[in-house]
Protein backbone atom coordinates (compact mmCIF):
# COMPACT_ATOMS: atom_id res chain seq x y z
CA UNK A 1 0.00 0.00 0.00
CA UNK A 2 1.48 3.38 -1.22
CA UNK A 3 1.15 6.37 1.72
CA UNK A 4 1.45 9.71 0.99
CA UNK A 5 4.69 11.42 2.36
CA UNK A 6 2.65 13.91 3.65
CA UNK A 7 1.22 11.75 5.77
CA UNK A 8 4.19 9.29 7.04
CA UNK A 9 6.72 11.99 7.98
CA UNK A 10 5.10 15.30 9.35
CA UNK A 11 8.33 16.27 11.58
CA UNK A 12 10.61 15.57 8.59
CA UNK A 13 7.77 17.57 6.36
CA UNK A 14 8.09 20.74 8.35
CA UNK A 15 12.07 20.89 8.32
CA UNK A 16 12.14 20.58 4.69
CA UNK A 17 9.46 23.45 4.85
CA UNK A 18 10.76 25.76 6.78
CA UNK A 19 14.56 25.68 6.59
CA UNK A 20 14.40 26.36 2.42
CA UNK A 21 11.29 28.59 2.65
CA UNK A 22 12.49 31.00 5.55
CA UNK A 23 16.16 31.13 3.84
CA UNK A 24 14.32 32.59 0.66
CA UNK A 25 12.27 34.97 2.46
CA UNK A 26 15.45 36.42 4.23
CA UNK A 27 17.17 36.49 1.08
CA UNK A 28 14.60 38.03 -0.68
CA UNK A 29 13.21 40.60 1.72
CA UNK A 30 17.40 41.96 2.65
CA UNK A 31 18.35 41.39 -0.79
CA UNK A 32 16.24 43.70 -2.35
CA UNK A 33 16.12 46.65 0.52
CA UNK A 34 20.12 46.13 0.13
CA UNK A 35 20.43 46.55 -3.85
CA UNK A 36 17.82 48.43 -4.47
CA UNK A 37 17.77 51.04 -1.63
CA UNK A 38 14.40 52.91 -1.88
CA UNK A 39 12.05 55.33 0.07
CA UNK A 40 7.91 54.08 -0.34
CA UNK A 41 7.24 57.14 1.87
CA UNK A 42 9.35 59.39 4.38
CA UNK A 43 7.27 58.34 7.64
CA UNK A 44 9.50 55.30 7.08
CA UNK A 45 12.37 57.33 8.08
CA UNK A 46 11.48 60.90 9.94
CA UNK A 47 8.75 58.89 11.87
CA UNK A 48 10.62 56.07 13.20
CA UNK A 49 14.40 55.97 11.91
CA UNK A 50 15.72 59.41 12.05
CA UNK A 51 14.38 59.86 15.79
CA UNK A 52 16.03 56.46 16.75
CA UNK A 53 19.16 58.02 14.78
CA UNK A 54 18.63 60.89 17.31
CA UNK A 55 18.21 58.58 20.50
CA UNK A 56 20.91 57.00 19.48
CA UNK A 57 23.98 59.25 18.48
CA UNK A 58 21.88 62.73 19.64
CA UNK A 59 20.99 64.76 15.87
CA UNK A 60 18.58 64.02 13.95
CA UNK A 61 15.58 66.28 11.91
CA UNK A 62 12.71 67.02 14.10
CA UNK A 63 9.62 67.27 12.40
CA UNK A 64 6.23 68.73 13.18
CA UNK A 65 4.84 65.06 14.58
CA UNK A 66 7.94 64.94 16.78
CA UNK A 67 7.41 68.95 17.42
CA UNK A 68 4.08 68.20 18.32
CA UNK A 69 4.23 65.27 20.44
CA UNK A 70 1.83 63.14 18.36
CA UNK A 71 4.73 59.82 18.19
CA UNK A 72 5.48 57.58 21.07
CA UNK A 73 9.44 56.73 21.48
CA UNK A 74 8.43 52.82 21.82
CA UNK A 75 9.60 52.05 18.33
CA UNK A 76 12.26 54.73 17.96
CA UNK A 77 13.89 53.45 21.35
CA UNK A 78 13.73 49.93 20.01
CA UNK A 79 15.28 50.92 16.81
CA UNK A 80 17.76 53.26 18.29
CA UNK A 81 19.15 49.77 20.11
CA UNK A 82 19.59 48.17 16.95
CA UNK A 83 21.48 51.02 15.56
CA UNK A 84 24.14 51.31 18.84
CA UNK A 85 24.27 47.21 18.38
CA UNK A 86 25.21 46.92 14.60
CA UNK A 87 26.77 50.71 13.91
CA UNK A 88 30.23 48.36 13.71
CA UNK A 89 28.89 46.12 11.18
CA UNK A 90 30.11 48.93 8.10
CA UNK A 91 31.37 52.21 7.38
CA UNK A 92 28.96 55.44 7.96
CA UNK A 93 25.66 54.75 7.97
CA UNK A 94 26.06 51.29 6.44
CA UNK A 95 26.37 49.27 9.49
CA UNK A 96 23.53 50.19 11.49
CA UNK A 97 21.33 50.34 8.29
CA UNK A 98 22.31 46.98 7.71
CA UNK A 99 21.43 45.74 11.19
CA UNK A 100 17.78 47.32 11.08
CA UNK A 101 17.02 45.70 7.66
CA UNK A 102 17.89 42.31 8.87
CA UNK A 103 16.31 42.86 12.30
CA UNK A 104 13.38 44.28 10.89
CA UNK A 105 13.33 41.56 7.91
CA UNK A 106 13.39 38.90 10.60
CA UNK A 107 10.32 39.75 12.68
CA UNK A 108 8.85 40.02 9.01
CA UNK A 109 9.05 36.25 9.11
CA UNK A 110 6.26 36.01 11.11
CA UNK A 111 4.29 36.38 8.46
CA UNK A 112 5.17 32.83 6.74
CA UNK A 113 5.26 31.19 10.35
CA UNK A 114 1.38 32.52 10.42
CA UNK A 115 0.48 31.40 6.68
CA UNK A 116 2.01 27.92 7.15
CA UNK A 117 0.13 27.78 10.99
CA UNK A 118 -3.03 29.07 9.98
CA UNK A 119 -3.39 27.64 6.81
CA UNK A 120 -2.70 24.03 8.34
CA UNK A 121 -5.54 24.25 11.06
CA UNK A 122 -8.18 25.41 8.27
CA UNK A 123 -7.25 23.14 5.57
CA UNK A 124 -4.20 20.80 5.76
CA UNK A 125 -0.99 20.27 5.07
CA UNK A 126 -1.37 20.97 1.65
CA UNK A 127 -2.63 24.60 2.49
CA UNK A 128 -0.34 25.51 4.50
CA UNK A 129 2.70 24.70 2.12
CA UNK A 130 1.24 27.07 -0.35
CA UNK A 131 0.60 29.69 2.25
CA UNK A 132 3.99 29.76 3.41
CA UNK A 133 5.40 29.93 -0.04
CA UNK A 134 3.24 32.56 -0.95
CA UNK A 135 4.15 34.28 2.15
CA UNK A 136 7.69 34.15 1.34
CA UNK A 137 7.56 35.30 -1.92
CA UNK A 138 4.64 37.45 -2.78
CA UNK A 139 6.07 40.96 -3.67
CA UNK A 140 4.44 43.11 -1.16
CA UNK A 141 5.66 41.00 1.64
CA UNK A 142 8.71 41.22 0.49
CA UNK A 143 9.58 45.18 -0.75
CA UNK A 144 7.74 46.25 2.68
CA UNK A 145 8.88 43.84 5.41
CA UNK A 146 12.42 45.65 6.16
CA UNK A 147 10.82 48.89 5.94
CA UNK A 148 10.43 50.70 9.87
CA UNK A 149 6.90 51.72 9.20
CA UNK A 150 4.37 51.19 12.36
CA UNK A 151 1.76 49.39 10.11
CA UNK A 152 4.45 46.91 9.38
CA UNK A 153 5.77 46.20 11.97
CA UNK A 154 2.59 45.90 14.07
CA UNK A 155 1.19 43.71 11.62
CA UNK A 156 4.08 41.48 11.90
CA UNK A 157 3.03 41.30 15.74
CA UNK A 158 -0.72 40.74 15.26
CA UNK A 159 -0.21 37.89 12.92
CA UNK A 160 0.77 35.61 16.23
CA UNK A 161 -1.88 36.84 17.98
CA UNK A 162 -4.57 35.94 16.10
CA UNK A 163 -3.44 32.64 15.89
CA UNK A 164 -2.97 32.57 19.66
CA UNK A 165 -6.09 33.64 20.02
CA UNK A 166 -7.87 31.26 17.75
CA UNK A 167 -6.03 27.81 18.04
CA UNK A 168 -2.77 27.07 20.03
CA UNK A 169 -5.08 24.86 22.34
CA UNK A 170 -1.38 23.60 23.64
CA UNK A 171 0.09 25.52 25.30
CA UNK A 172 -3.12 26.18 27.51
CA UNK A 173 -6.79 28.40 27.20
CA UNK A 174 -5.00 31.04 29.57
CA UNK A 175 -1.71 31.66 28.20
CA UNK A 176 -2.57 31.53 24.62
CA UNK A 177 -5.34 34.17 25.48
CA UNK A 178 -2.88 36.19 27.70
CA UNK A 179 -0.29 35.95 24.77
CA UNK A 180 -2.74 36.77 22.43
CA UNK A 181 -4.47 39.56 24.05
CA UNK A 182 -0.31 40.92 24.68
CA UNK A 183 0.23 40.88 21.05
CA UNK A 184 -3.18 42.53 19.72
CA UNK A 185 -2.13 45.21 22.23
CA UNK A 186 1.17 45.83 20.98
CA UNK A 187 -0.17 46.04 17.33
CA UNK A 188 -2.43 48.65 18.46
CA UNK A 189 -0.52 50.82 20.40
CA UNK A 190 1.83 50.65 17.20
CA UNK A 191 -1.12 51.63 15.14
CA UNK A 192 -3.81 52.81 16.72
CA UNK A 193 -6.06 52.53 13.48
CA UNK A 194 -5.94 48.35 14.40
CA UNK A 195 -7.68 49.49 17.37
CA UNK A 196 -11.42 48.45 15.59
CA UNK A 197 -10.00 44.91 14.20
CA UNK A 198 -8.88 44.12 17.12
CA UNK A 199 -11.59 44.70 19.25
CA UNK A 200 -13.78 42.60 16.93
CA UNK A 201 -10.34 39.90 17.26
CA UNK A 202 -11.39 40.08 21.30
CA UNK A 203 -14.75 39.34 20.54
CA UNK A 204 -13.79 36.44 18.91
CA UNK A 205 -11.57 35.24 20.96
CA UNK A 206 -13.90 35.74 24.30
CA UNK A 207 -16.82 34.18 22.33
CA UNK A 208 -19.11 32.67 24.08
CA UNK A 209 -17.01 31.97 27.16
CA UNK A 210 -16.63 35.63 27.64
CA UNK A 211 -16.50 35.49 31.75
CA UNK A 212 -14.03 32.88 31.61
CA UNK A 213 -11.88 34.70 29.02
CA UNK A 214 -12.43 38.33 29.13
CA UNK A 215 -10.16 38.71 32.18
CA UNK A 216 -7.30 37.11 30.95
CA UNK A 217 -7.31 38.86 27.41
CA UNK A 218 -7.85 42.26 29.14
CA UNK A 219 -4.80 41.25 31.45
CA UNK A 220 -2.44 40.72 28.22
CA UNK A 221 -4.00 43.70 26.54
CA UNK A 222 -3.59 46.08 29.27
CA UNK A 223 0.41 45.03 29.32
CA UNK A 224 1.34 46.97 26.35
CA UNK A 225 -1.31 49.95 27.31
CA UNK A 226 0.05 50.87 30.27
CA UNK A 227 3.95 50.63 28.98
CA UNK A 228 2.93 53.14 26.16
CA UNK A 229 1.61 55.51 28.09
CA UNK A 230 4.45 55.00 30.98
CA UNK A 231 7.28 55.79 28.28
CA UNK A 232 4.68 58.78 26.89
CA UNK A 233 4.32 60.14 30.70
CA UNK A 234 7.88 60.38 30.75
CA UNK A 235 8.84 61.38 27.40
CA UNK A 236 6.19 63.78 26.90
CA UNK A 237 4.01 66.03 28.93
CA UNK A 238 1.33 63.21 30.26
CA UNK A 239 0.14 59.15 29.79
CA UNK A 240 -0.96 58.48 25.99
CA UNK A 241 -0.13 61.81 25.01
CA UNK A 242 1.02 60.33 21.19
CA UNK A 243 -1.93 58.66 21.25
CA UNK A 244 -4.50 61.31 22.41
CA UNK A 245 -2.76 63.79 20.05
CA UNK A 246 -2.25 61.59 17.16
CA UNK A 247 -6.08 61.41 17.28
CA UNK A 248 -6.34 64.99 17.72
CA UNK A 249 -4.60 66.27 14.94
CA UNK A 250 -4.92 63.44 12.13
CA UNK A 251 -8.71 62.61 12.72
CA UNK A 252 -10.30 65.52 14.31
CA UNK A 253 -8.10 68.55 13.29
CA UNK A 254 -7.47 67.07 9.98
CA UNK A 255 -3.60 67.66 9.73
CA UNK A 256 -2.99 64.79 7.79
CA UNK A 257 -5.51 65.58 5.41
CA UNK A 258 -3.49 66.75 3.06
CA UNK A 259 -1.81 63.94 2.08
CA UNK A 260 -3.83 61.32 -0.44
CA UNK A 261 -7.76 62.70 0.64
CA UNK A 262 -9.19 59.46 -0.90
CA UNK A 263 -12.82 58.22 -1.87
CA UNK A 264 -14.61 55.08 0.72
CA UNK A 265 -13.52 52.92 -1.71
CA UNK A 266 -10.15 53.90 -2.77
CA UNK A 267 -8.64 50.79 -0.68
CA UNK A 268 -10.99 48.22 -3.06
CA UNK A 269 -8.69 49.59 -6.02
CA UNK A 270 -5.26 49.19 -3.90
CA UNK A 271 -6.40 45.73 -2.65
CA UNK A 272 -6.08 44.73 -6.10
CA UNK A 273 -2.74 45.89 -6.69
CA UNK A 274 -1.30 44.47 -3.49
CA UNK A 275 -3.09 41.32 -3.56
CA UNK A 276 -3.24 40.82 -7.34
CA UNK A 277 -4.30 37.94 -9.27
CA UNK A 278 -4.72 36.11 -5.76
CA UNK A 279 -7.53 37.99 -5.17
CA UNK A 280 -9.89 35.30 -7.60
CA UNK A 281 -9.12 32.97 -4.57
CA UNK A 282 -10.44 34.60 -1.84
CA UNK A 283 -14.16 33.78 -1.67
CA UNK A 284 -12.84 29.74 -1.80
CA UNK A 285 -10.83 30.38 0.94
CA UNK A 286 -13.45 33.14 2.83
CA UNK A 287 -15.61 29.78 3.28
CA UNK A 288 -13.56 27.85 4.87
CA UNK A 289 -11.63 30.25 7.54
CA UNK A 290 -14.45 33.27 8.11
CA UNK A 291 -12.61 34.73 10.92
CA UNK A 292 -10.14 35.45 8.44
CA UNK A 293 -12.21 37.43 5.90
CA UNK A 294 -14.32 39.11 8.10
CA UNK A 295 -10.88 40.34 10.24
CA UNK A 296 -9.93 41.72 6.89
CA UNK A 297 -13.39 43.27 6.25
CA UNK A 298 -12.67 44.96 9.34
CA UNK A 299 -9.61 46.43 8.78
CA UNK A 300 -10.84 47.74 5.39
CA UNK A 301 -14.00 48.78 6.75
CA UNK A 302 -12.25 50.63 9.46
CA UNK A 303 -9.61 52.50 7.44
CA UNK A 304 -12.17 52.92 4.69
CA UNK A 305 -13.79 55.88 7.12
CA UNK A 306 -10.45 57.86 7.23
CA UNK A 307 -10.17 60.43 4.74
CA UNK A 308 -6.29 60.20 4.57
CA UNK A 309 -5.93 56.97 2.66
CA UNK A 310 -2.62 55.01 1.59
CA UNK A 311 -1.70 51.65 0.39
CA UNK A 312 0.70 51.09 3.05
CA UNK A 313 -2.34 51.61 5.40
CA UNK A 314 -3.68 48.31 4.76
CA UNK A 315 -0.40 46.22 4.58
CA UNK A 316 -2.30 43.97 7.70
CA UNK A 317 -4.54 42.43 5.24
CA UNK A 318 -2.05 41.76 2.63
CA UNK A 319 -0.63 38.07 5.03
CA UNK A 320 -3.91 37.50 6.12
CA UNK A 321 -5.32 37.22 2.17
CA UNK A 322 -2.34 35.21 0.80
CA UNK A 323 -3.62 32.94 3.76
CA UNK A 324 -6.73 32.95 2.79
CA UNK A 325 -6.24 32.47 -1.17
CA UNK A 326 -3.95 29.87 -0.48
CA UNK A 327 -6.60 27.67 1.55
CA UNK A 328 -8.70 28.58 -1.58
CA UNK A 329 -6.35 27.16 -4.27
CA UNK A 330 -6.94 23.87 -2.33
CA UNK A 331 -10.47 24.61 -2.50
CA UNK A 332 -10.42 24.87 -6.03
CA UNK A 333 -8.39 21.93 -6.89
CA UNK A 334 -10.83 20.14 -4.39
CA UNK A 335 -13.62 21.49 -6.06
CA UNK A 336 -12.27 20.60 -9.50
CA UNK A 337 -11.69 16.89 -8.64
CA UNK A 338 -14.82 16.30 -7.56
CA UNK A 339 -16.65 17.70 -10.76
CA UNK A 340 -14.33 16.33 -12.96
CA UNK A 341 -13.67 12.78 -10.92
CA UNK A 342 -9.89 12.48 -11.85
CA UNK A 343 -7.40 12.25 -9.02
CA UNK A 344 -4.89 14.85 -8.12
CA UNK A 345 -2.06 14.32 -6.31
CA UNK A 346 -1.20 16.38 -3.02
CA UNK A 347 2.09 16.99 -5.02
CA UNK A 348 0.39 18.30 -7.81
CA UNK A 349 -1.75 20.76 -5.55
CA UNK A 350 1.12 22.18 -3.84
CA UNK A 351 2.63 22.98 -7.12
CA UNK A 352 -0.45 24.38 -8.54
CA UNK A 353 -0.54 26.18 -5.81
CA UNK A 354 2.95 27.83 -5.36
CA UNK A 355 3.11 28.46 -9.51
CA UNK A 356 0.32 30.68 -9.27
CA UNK A 357 1.70 32.94 -6.52
CA UNK A 358 5.16 32.74 -8.16
CA UNK A 359 3.41 34.00 -11.47
CA UNK A 360 1.14 36.58 -9.43
CA UNK A 361 3.94 38.22 -7.55
CA UNK A 362 5.72 38.57 -10.69
CA UNK A 363 2.86 40.65 -12.39
CA UNK A 364 2.58 43.06 -9.44
CA UNK A 365 6.36 43.01 -9.60
CA UNK A 366 6.39 44.37 -13.10
CA UNK A 367 3.22 46.44 -11.83
CA UNK A 368 5.03 48.56 -9.38
CA UNK A 369 8.44 48.40 -10.98
CA UNK A 370 8.70 52.06 -9.43
CA UNK A 371 8.61 50.71 -5.99
CA UNK A 372 12.08 49.59 -5.88
CA UNK A 373 14.12 52.29 -7.77
CA UNK A 374 17.03 53.57 -5.88
CA UNK A 375 16.50 57.00 -4.47
CA UNK A 376 18.98 59.30 -5.48
CA UNK A 377 18.71 61.32 -2.16
CA UNK A 378 19.48 58.23 -0.14
CA UNK A 379 22.35 56.93 -2.17
CA UNK A 380 23.85 60.58 -2.19
CA UNK A 381 23.83 60.37 1.74
CA UNK A 382 24.60 56.89 2.14
CA UNK A 383 27.99 58.08 0.21
CA UNK A 384 28.22 61.35 2.03
CA UNK A 385 28.35 58.92 5.54
CA UNK A 386 31.63 58.59 4.72
CA UNK A 387 33.44 61.51 4.18
CA UNK A 388 34.92 62.63 6.38
CA UNK A 389 35.76 66.09 5.02
CA UNK A 390 32.31 66.71 4.64
CA UNK A 391 31.16 70.04 6.68
CA UNK A 392 27.53 70.77 5.15
CA UNK A 393 25.08 69.70 3.18
CA UNK A 394 22.76 71.97 0.65
CA UNK A 395 19.81 70.15 -0.83
CA UNK A 396 18.09 72.35 -3.83
CA UNK A 397 15.24 72.43 -5.44
CA UNK A 398 14.13 68.66 -4.97
CA UNK A 399 12.09 67.88 -1.66
CA UNK A 400 14.42 67.49 1.53
CA UNK A 401 12.38 64.46 3.52
CA UNK A 402 13.40 62.76 0.13
CA UNK A 403 16.86 62.74 1.36
CA UNK A 404 17.34 60.24 4.16
CA UNK A 405 17.66 62.27 6.53
CA UNK A 406 20.57 62.22 9.21
CA UNK A 407 19.65 58.75 9.60
CA UNK A 408 21.56 57.87 6.21
CA UNK A 409 23.83 60.90 6.45
CA UNK A 410 25.42 59.77 9.71
CA UNK A 411 26.91 63.20 9.78
CA UNK A 412 26.56 65.66 12.43
CA UNK A 413 27.03 68.87 10.21
CA UNK A 414 24.34 71.10 8.88
CA UNK A 415 21.60 70.39 6.44
CA UNK A 416 19.97 73.38 4.38
CA UNK A 417 16.88 72.67 1.96
CA UNK A 418 17.74 75.25 -0.68
CA UNK A 419 14.36 77.15 -2.26
CA UNK A 420 16.10 79.49 -4.45
CA UNK A 421 18.84 80.91 -6.80
CA UNK A 422 19.38 83.24 -4.73
CA UNK A 423 19.37 81.16 -1.11
CA UNK A 424 22.14 79.19 -3.29
CA UNK A 425 24.30 81.67 -3.90
CA UNK A 426 23.78 83.12 -0.54
CA UNK A 427 24.30 79.58 1.16
CA UNK A 428 27.03 77.67 -0.71
CA UNK A 429 29.94 78.55 1.76
CA UNK A 430 28.02 76.75 4.53
CA UNK A 431 28.36 73.75 2.80
CA UNK A 432 30.57 71.36 0.30
CA UNK A 433 28.02 68.97 -0.44
CA UNK A 434 24.89 69.54 -3.03
CA UNK A 435 22.07 67.42 -3.53
CA UNK A 436 20.52 68.61 -6.56
CA UNK A 437 18.35 67.10 -9.64
CA UNK A 438 20.46 66.18 -12.71
CA UNK A 439 20.94 69.41 -15.16
CA UNK A 440 20.05 71.97 -13.15
CA UNK A 441 21.55 75.22 -14.14
CA UNK A 442 22.65 78.19 -11.71
CA UNK A 443 25.27 75.68 -9.89
CA UNK A 444 28.09 78.06 -8.67
CA UNK A 445 31.27 76.50 -10.56
CA UNK A 446 32.87 75.52 -7.35
CA UNK A 447 30.79 72.53 -7.23
CA UNK A 448 31.34 69.61 -9.52
CA UNK A 449 29.08 66.84 -10.24
CA UNK A 450 30.41 63.36 -8.53
CA UNK A 451 27.94 60.89 -9.42
CA UNK A 452 24.09 60.65 -9.87
CA UNK A 453 20.89 57.99 -9.03
CA UNK A 454 17.67 58.41 -11.12
CA UNK A 455 17.90 62.37 -12.00
CA UNK A 456 19.34 63.29 -8.30
CA UNK A 457 22.86 64.25 -8.20
CA UNK A 458 25.73 64.62 -5.61
CA UNK A 459 27.62 67.81 -6.48
CA UNK A 460 30.88 68.63 -4.22
CA UNK A 461 33.54 71.38 -3.99
CA UNK A 462 36.65 71.66 -1.92
CA UNK A 463 37.60 73.41 0.90
CA UNK A 464 35.52 74.14 4.42
CA UNK A 465 32.57 75.45 5.24
CA UNK A 466 31.67 78.89 7.48
CA UNK A 467 28.26 78.59 9.81
CA UNK A 468 24.81 78.62 8.00
CA UNK A 469 22.85 81.66 8.10
CA UNK A 470 20.64 82.42 10.93
CA UNK A 471 17.19 80.64 9.77
CA UNK A 472 18.54 78.35 7.07
CA UNK A 473 19.19 74.98 8.86
CA UNK A 474 16.44 72.23 8.70
CA UNK A 475 15.26 72.06 12.48
CA UNK A 476 15.08 75.71 12.62
CA UNK A 477 13.01 75.98 9.79
CA UNK A 478 11.03 73.19 10.89
CA UNK A 479 10.67 74.67 14.13
CA UNK A 480 9.53 78.03 12.55
CA UNK A 481 7.24 76.32 10.61
CA UNK A 482 5.47 74.58 13.29
CA UNK A 483 5.46 78.71 15.19
CA UNK A 484 7.85 77.21 17.58
CA UNK A 485 11.12 78.99 16.20
CA UNK A 486 12.82 78.74 19.35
Amino acid sequence: MKVSFIQTRPSLLKTLIWVPFLFMALGLRFGLAICFPNLFHPDEIFQTLEPAHRLAYGYGVVTWEWLDGVRSWVFPAFLAGVMRATDWAGPGSSGYLWGTTVVLSLISLSTIWFGYAWARRASGTQAAIIAAGACSIYFGLVYFAPKALNEVVATHLLLPGLYLGVYAEKIGEKKRLFLAGLLCGLAAMLRIQLLPSVFFAVAYFCYPYWRRRIPVVLAGLSLPVLAFGLVDNVTWSYPWQSSIRYFQVNLIAGRGLGFEHMPWYWYLRALLILIGPAVLLLWHGARKSPFLAYFALAVVGSHSLIAHKEIRFIYPVLPVALTLASIGAVEVVSDWKARTKRTISPKSTIAFGLVFFILSSISIFILCHKWYRTNGGIAAMDRLSQDSALCGVGIYQFYWWHSGGYVHLHRNVPMMPITSSAQLLRDAPSFNALLAPQHISGIPTAFKTSECWNDVCLLQREGGCVPPPPGDEINTIQRAENGNPQ
